[in-house]
């Protein structure tokens, strides 16, 4: 967790950087003393994490444990009761919604359903919001759409529509269209969870490569195997509170909370 020197740092949209601004050597993501109820269930408890830039952060532990919340809170999806949640040295807790939207031009999510258009073929998908939102020239956008299906492995599924497609094929069309917006930090919220399991693995694949080519990534998975070879860092959540944080040589060969171990032991 960064010391409050580091939080200083951090700007009100108002003075929020442009895009491509320089990288700070600062974290990218900081949350800070983050509470979050739903009703009388504390669905976050006093969570603090920061996360640098090209670093690769992993949430596991059981369902209902808040690791979807912490993640959605990053993009606020769902908005904090408490604490600071920083994205590139803004407080996105304090943006207006038109300031948020440009915080979250830098924030890539893919979910556990694909929310893809039907109507719209693969291409169209992908070309949307950089056309509306970036005021890209529909054929830079078609050139990037295309360049990144190929980078998912379906290059050859731009013209058609997303129910022609596998689980697996549509997930990697819903990657590609977070990526079109060319985010530096990309969530990825359980996106093998709804795919038959012969798809799992084509959908880690690109996950994969994305982590080598240096992306920022945070991801919620029940997948320990990505996990053991992806991650940094793993956090481990139960009841909305981060019992553990650390490699995942130390969470899965050498945990130390109690609970993290009986986990790893129902699951293992």
């Amino acid at each position: 967790m960064p010391d409050e020197s580091q939080l200083e740092h951090g700007q009100d949209c108002g003075n929020q950087q442009g895009k491509d601004a320089p990288r700070s050597p600062e974290p990218v993501i900081v949350m800070s003393h983050v509470w979050k109820y739903f009703g009388p269930l504390v669905a976050l408890q006093d969570v603090n994490v920061a996360v640098q830039a090209k670093e690769r952060i992993v949430i596991i532990g059981p369902s209902g444990s808040g690791k979807s919340t912490m993640l959605r809170a990053i993009n606020r999806l769902e908005t904090v009761d408490r604490g600071s949640i920083f994205i590139n040295g803004t407080d996105i807790t304090k943006c207006r919604d038109s300031e948020l939207n440009h915080v979250r031009q830098n924030l890539g999510m893919v979910f556990q359903s694909f929310n893809l258009f039907p109507h719209k073929t693969v291409l169209h998908n992908l070309t949307m919001a950089p056309i509306k939102l970036l005021h890209m020239k529909k054929s830079d956008a078609e050139d990037r759409a295309l360049a990144l299906l190929k980078k998912v492995g379906i290059s050859d599924k731009a013209n058609v529509y997303p129910s022609m497609l596998s689980g697996g094929q549509q997930q990697r069309v819903a990657i590609a269209r977070a990526l079109a917006m060319q985010p530096s930090i990309m969530l990825f919220d359980e996106p093998t969870s709804a795919l038959d399991p012969e798809m799992v693995g084509e959908v880690l694949d690109v996950m994969v490569n994305l982590a080598e080519d240096g992306m920022t990534m945070c991801c919620v998975t029940h997948e320990m195997g990505f996990a053991r070879t992806v991650a940094d860092r793993v956090i481990f959540m139960d009841h909305g509170q981060i019992l553990e944080m650390d490699t995942p040589d130390r969470i899965f060969n050498s945990p130390r909370h109690p609970r993290l171990r009986q986990f790893l032991d129902q699951i293992l």
